[in-house]
C-alpha cells in the first residue's frame, strides 16, 4: 500500500495525469447548480457538465476537475460508517463525445495502480450485466482476473441521471478489498455485499442514454465518459486512515471537536475510532462552512434550510458531548485553515462564516430552551397514556413547529432518541389546516380588490419601450414635483381579462408596445393614463401574469376592448423619483461591499417613489460608524456625478466581466447590465432590467433612515433620496436645536447629557426594583409561616402580586430557601399573562420524592396551560387566569399524590 502521500499531492497528481492526456483543467463549480432546478446541490462531479453531453459544440471535448459536492441522501449514515459524508470532493475526468469505455478503463486503472500505487491484487471491479463491452475491456486490455469481475444489474451498476433528467448509463466500479477480517465472513462475499470488506474507490460511468423527466430514455448521439473518484476515500486508503474523516484534511477538525468537548465537560473523547457525535459534528461543520462561503445562508427554504439543519444537528450532538455553548463557529475556522490551500476562497470569508454559524447556534440554543420543555411534556403525557403511547401526535408536532420553530425533522430526531415516533400525516393535516385558514383570511381581505379573470383574445406580450424616457418637464429638480405625463407610442389593446371588481369597472389588458414598467426586480410599477378615443383611464398598476404584461385600470365606461387603439402616458415625475431610488440601491450595495466585505449580497429590495429598502447578507448589527461611512460613500459618488450606462450582452460575458447577479434569480441568455462610472472609476456593475437615472448627480442626496434584522444573517437598510433626504437633514437640524433648548446643552454636549440622564434613570429604576423585591421577599417570609404539612412534607401555594416573571422567580427562590425542606407553588397574573412557578428543595429532589416539573405541568393543566423545567424549579404559563386560584389550591392534592410515585 502507498504511504505518506498528502491530499494536496493526490490532487496535483490527478490533475497532472489527465491534463497530460489532453483534458482541460476546470475549476470546481459552485455548490448550487446553475440553471438546474432538478437539484438542490451539486451532488456529483458531472453535474456542472450535464449540458455538454447533449451540446453539439461543448467548450471542450475533455475535462478534468475536483468538484465540491454536497449530498444529503446518506445523511443518516454519517458517523455510522467509515465512508459516508455530506460534503466531499469528487475527482473526475470527462469526455463529451470524444473517447469512450476503452480509454476510461485503461486510464482509471493506470492512475490508481501505477500513479497512486494501489495493489492490483486487492482490487475488484463490477460491471453492468448487459455491458459486455466493458467486461471484455477489463479481461482483454487490462488482463484483469475474470473471478474478480462481478456483474450486477441496475441497482449497483447503472448511474444517473443527477436529478430528474439528464445523461445516464451503465458503470464499472473499482473496489479495494480491505480484508476478510473486516467483512461478514461469508465465503461468497463480494463488492455487492453490505459489509465493510469492499471499499469503493472509483466509478467509471458510461453516459450513453439521455433520460427525460417522465423516465423515458433515448440513446445519446455522442456517448461520453463521467469518471468519479471519491477524493476523501482515496486519501483515506493512501494514508492508511480508518475512515474518510481521519485523513490529513479531516483529522484536524475531529481533534478540534475533542478539544471543545474537553474544555466544556472536562472529559476528552478518547483517541482512536471517533464516536458518532464527533464525526457528525466534524462533517456537518465542514459542509456548513463551504456552503456559507458560497453565500448559502441558513434559512427556512431550499438550500438555506439544509445548512440550518446541518448546523442544528451538529449543535445537538455537541450537547451529547457536554458542549452547551456555541462552539461550531470556532470549528469553521479550523475547516477554513485546513482546507484553505486547495480552496483559497475560504480565507477571506473566514470571519463572515464564523459570524453566520455563531448567530445560527445562538438562535437554535434559544429555540431548544424554549421548546424542549413543551416536548418533554408531550413525551411525559404520552408515557402516562394521556395521548397515544409512543407517538408524538401530529397536532403536538405542529404546535412545536408553529410556536417554537421546531422543524418536523428535529422533532422526529428527538422523538426517535426517546423511542417514540411522530405522526407525520397528522402534522401535514395541521399544516394544511393553517394554510387554509390563511388562504381564507387572504381571500376575505382582498374581496374588494381588482382580481384577474381568465384571459380572452389571442395570447400576446407587450414590448417594453420605456427605458429611455426623456424628461417631459425640462431640466432640473422641478421634475420631482411636475405633474406631467409622458406619452408613449400609440398602441393596440391585444387582449383583456374578464372585468372584475364589485361593479365590473376594473379591467386588465395587454398592449402591443408599452412605456409602463411592470413591477419586477423590486421596482414598483409605473402609473399614468391610457387614452382611448376621448376617454382617459387611470392606469394604477402593471403586473407580469403568465408572461403577459398586465395593465390594471378603472374603466367604468368600458372603452377598452381587444383591437382598440390607445395612447399610453407614464407619470414621468413619479418615474424619475423611482429611478433615483433604484440607482441608489446599486450604489448602496457597492458601498456595503466596500465597507463590510465581499460577503455582502442582495437578498431582496423594494424601490418606490418615496423610499427604498435593501436587504443584504450580513450577520451583525451595523455600527453608527459603519452606517455613517456607507452613507458618506454613496453621497460622495452622487457628488462625483458620473454616468449611469446600460448595455445588453451575453449572460456568461456579463458574469465574467464581474457583474453582480441576484442569488437564485433566473436570467435569460441575453441580459441588461447597468454600469455606474464605467470608463472613469467603476463603482457598480449589476444585471438589472429596471430604470435608472443618467448620471448619479441627478439623485441629489442619500440618507439612511433605518437598519434592522429581517432574518438570521439578513439585514435591512431603508433609505431616502433627493428632496426627501434633504428634508430629513433639515428635520434633524431642527431636532438638534430643540434638544439644545430642552437639555440646556451645546450641540456637541447633547450625547453626554443624554447618557447622564439615562444613567440617573437606570439607577432610580434599580432602586425601585430593589425595594419591590424587598417588600415581595418579606411577604413570602410571612406566607411561609402558614405552610401546610402533606404526607410529612411542608408545602405552600400562594398567589402574589408580582408584576413580572423576574419578581415572581425571585419570590420562588426565597420560598425555596425558606422552606428548608418542602415544595411550593406560586402564581401571579403578570403583565405577560398568568404564570406558575413550582419549587422543590434539594433533599426531596435527591430522594426522588418530588419533581417541580411534574407539579407545574399538572397544576398548569387546571388552567389549560403548559409548562415544565428542572426537578428543583419549573414554570408554566398560558391558560385561563380566572382558574389560577383553583390551580394553586389543587397543588396540595397534586403534590401529595406525586410524592414517592
Amino acid at each position: 500500500m502507498p504511504d505518506g502521500m498528502s491530499s494536496s499531492e493526490i490532487r496535483e497528481l490527478f490533475f497532472d495525469y489527465f491534463t497530460e492526456r489532453g483534458h482541460d483543467k476546470v475549476e470546481s463549480a459552485p455548490l448550487i447548480p446553475r440553471d438546474d432546478p432538478t437539484l438542490l446541490f451539486t451532488s456529483a462531479g458531472m453535474v456542472p457538465f450535464k449540458p455538454y453531453y447533449v451540446d453539439e459544440n461543448p467548450p471542450f471535448k475533455r475535462a478534468v476537475s475536483v468538484q465540491r459536492c454536497l449530498r444529503l441522501s446518506d445523511l443518516d449514515e454519517v458517523g455510522h460508517t467509515p465512508y459516508h459524508a455530506t460534503f466531499f470532493e469528487m475527482l473526475g475526468n470527462f469526455s463529451f463525445g470524444d473517447y469512450f469505455k476503452e480509454e476510461a478503463i485503461e486510464w482509471g486503472w493506470e492512475f490508481l495502480t501505477e500513479v497512486i500505487g494501489l495493489p492490483a491484487d486487492r482490487l475488484w471491479v463490477t460491471v453492468h450485466r448487459d455491458d459486455t463491452a466493458a467486461a471484455d475491456i477489463w479481461r482483454t486490455r487490462i488482463k484483469f482476473p475474470v473471478e474478480r469481475i462481478v456483474p450486477f444489474g441496475d441497482k449497483h451498476n447503472f448511474w444517473g441521471p443527477a436529478g430528474d433528467s439528464g445523461p445516464c448509463g451503465p458503470c464499472s466500479e473499482i473496489h479495494l478489498d480491505m480484508g476478510a477480517e473486516v467483512g461478514c465472513g461469508r465465503a461468497d462475499c463480494d463488492p455487492g455485499c453490505d459489509c465493510d470488506r469492499f471499499f469503493e474507490i472509483g466509478n467509471l460511468v458510461f453516459p450513453q442514454f439521455l433520460q427525460h423527466a417522465d423516465g423515458t430514455r433515448e440513446p445519446l448521439e455522442r456517448p461520453g465518459i463521467d469518471t468519479g473518484m471519491g477524493f476523501e476515500r482515496l486519501a483515506s486508503v493512501v494514508q492508511g486512515a480508518a475512515s474518510i474523516h481521519e485523513t490529513d484534511t479531516g483529522l484536524p477538525v475531529l481533534d478540534a471537536v475533542r478539544d471543545e468537548a474537553e474544555a466544556a465537560s472536562g472529559r476528552r473523547p478518547p483517541a482512536g475510532k471517533p464516536g458518532t457525535e464527533l464525526v457528525v459534528i466534524a462533517d456537518h461543520v465542514r459542509a456548513a462552512t463551504f456552503a456559507i462561503a458560497e453565500n448559502i445562508l441558513p434559512s427556512n427554504e431550499a438550500q438555506g434550510y439544509v445548512v440550518r439543519r446541518l448546523i442544528r444537528r451538529a449543535v445537538r450532538r455537541g450537547l451529547v458531548l457536554g458542549i452547551e455553548e456555541p462552539f461550531l463557529y470556532r470549528l469553521s475556522g479550523v475547516v477554513a485553515e485546513t482546507m484553505g490551500g486547495a480552496h483559497p476562497h475560504l480565507a477571506p470569508k473566514r470571519e463572515h462564516i464564523a459570524l453566520v454559524v455563531k448567530s445560527e447556534e445562538e438562535g437554535f440554543h434559544e429555540t431548544l430552551t424554549q421548546g424542549s420543555a413543551m416536548f418533554e411534556e408531550m413525551i411525559a403525557s404520552s408515557s402516562r397514556g394521556a395521548r397515544t403511547r409512543g407517538v408524538v401526535s401530529g397536532e403536538d408536532a405542529f404546535s412545536l413547529y408553529d410556536t417554537y420553530g421546531f422543524p418536523l425533522d428535529l422533532t422526529e430526531e428527538m422523538a426517535t432518541e426517546r423511542g417514540f415516533t411522530v405522526d407525520r400525516e397528522g402534522f401535514r393535516a395541521a399544516m394544511e389546516e393553517q394554510r387554509e385558514r390563511g388562504r381564507s383570511a387572504s381571500s376575505s381581505r382582498g374581496a374588494r380588490t381588482l382580481g384577474v379573470g381568465a384571459w380572452e383574445g389571442r395570447r400576446a406580450q407587450s414590448v417594453f419601450v420605456g427605458h429611455e424616457l426623456p424628461c417631459a418637464c425640462g431640466e432640473g429638480s422641478e421634475c420631482e414635483t411636475a405633474e406631467t405625463l409622458l406619452s408613449g407610442p400609440v398602441a393596440t389593446v391585444v387582449s383583456e381579462a374578464r372585468r372584475t371588481g364589485d361593479d365590473g369597472d376594473g379591467v386588465e389588458f395587454t398592449l402591443t408596445e408599452s412605456p409602463f414598467y411592470a413591477e419586477s426586480g423590486g421596482q414598483v410599477a409605473d402609473t399614468g393614463t391610457l387614452t382611448v378615443g376621448d376617454v382617459a383611464l387611470d392606469v394604477v398598476n402593471v403586473l407580469t401574469r403568465d408572461e403577459r404584461c398586465a395593465h390594471v385600470a378603472r374603466d367604468p365606461r368600458r372603452v377598452v376592448s381587444p383591437g382598440a387603439r390607445a395612447l399610453a402616458r407614464v407619470d414621468v415625475a413619479r418615474r424619475r423619483l423611482i429611478e433615483k431610488n433604484h440607482t441608489a440601491t446599486h450604489l448602496l450595495q457597492a458601498a456595503l461591499r466596500g465597507e463590510l466585505g465581499d460577503h455582502v449580497h442582495q437578498s431582496g429590495s423594494w424601490v418606490g417613489p418615496d423610499r427604498l429598502r435593501f436587504d443584504f447578507t450580513h450577520f451583525s448589527d451595523l455600527s453608527e460608524r459603519e452606517i455613517a461611512a456607507i452613507e458618506e460613500r454613496v453621497n460622495a459618488w452622487l457628488r462625483a456625478d458620473v454616468p449611469v450606462t446600460s448595455e445588453s450582452m451575453n449572460l456568461e460575458a456579463a458574469l465574467e466581466r464581474g457583474a453582480m447577479a441576484l442569488f437564485g434569480e433566473k436570467y435569460s441568455s441575453e441580459v441588461r447590465v447597468i454600469c455606474i462610472g464605467c470608463g472613469e472609476s467603476e463603482m457598480s456593475l449589476e444585471l438589472c432590467g429596471g430604470t435608472h437615472v443618467e448620471r448619479t448627480g441627478e439623485i441629489g442626496a442619500f440618507a439612511i433612515v433605518g437598519e434592522s434584522s429581517v432574518a438570521a444573517g439578513v439585514r435591512r437598510i431603508e433609505a431616502v433620496t433627493g428632496r426627501t433626504a434633504s428634508s430629513r437633514a433639515r428635520q434633524n437640524a431642527d431636532l438638534v436645536r430643540e434638544l439644545v433648548n430642552v437639555l440646556k446643552a451645546a450641540p456637541d454636549e447633547l450625547v453626554a447629557k443624554a447618557r447622564e440622564l439615562a444613567s440617573e434613570t437606570s439607577k432610580l429604576r434599580k432602586a425601585i426594583e430593589k425595594e419591590r423585591q424587598k417588600v415581595a421577599g418579606g411577604s413570602i417570609d410571612s406566607l411561609i409561616e402558614g405552610a401546610r404539612e402533606v404526607a410529612g412534607v411542608r408545602m405552600l401555594s400562594a398567589r402574589t402580586d408580582a408584576p413580572n416573571i423576574k419578581t415572581l422567580r425571585g419570590q420562588a427562590d426565597r420560598l425555596r430557601g425558606g422552606l428548608g425542606s418542602g415544595a411550593g407553588l406560586l402564581g401571579a397574573v403578570t403583565e405577560g399573562g398568568v404564570i406558575l412557578i413550582a419549587v422543590v428543595t434539594d433533599d426531596l429532589v435527591k430522594k426522588g420524592a418530588l419533581k417541580a416539573g411534574d407539579i407545574v405541568r399538572e397544576a398548569a393543566a387546571v388552567m389549560g396551560g403548559r409548562g415544565g423545567g428542572k426537578p428543583h424549579l419549573a414554570q408554566a404559563g398560558g391558560g385561563d387566569p380566572a382558574k389560577l386560584d383553583q390551580a394553586l389550591e389543587e397543588f396540595y392534592e397534586i403534590a401529595g399524590r406525586l410524592i414517592g410515585s
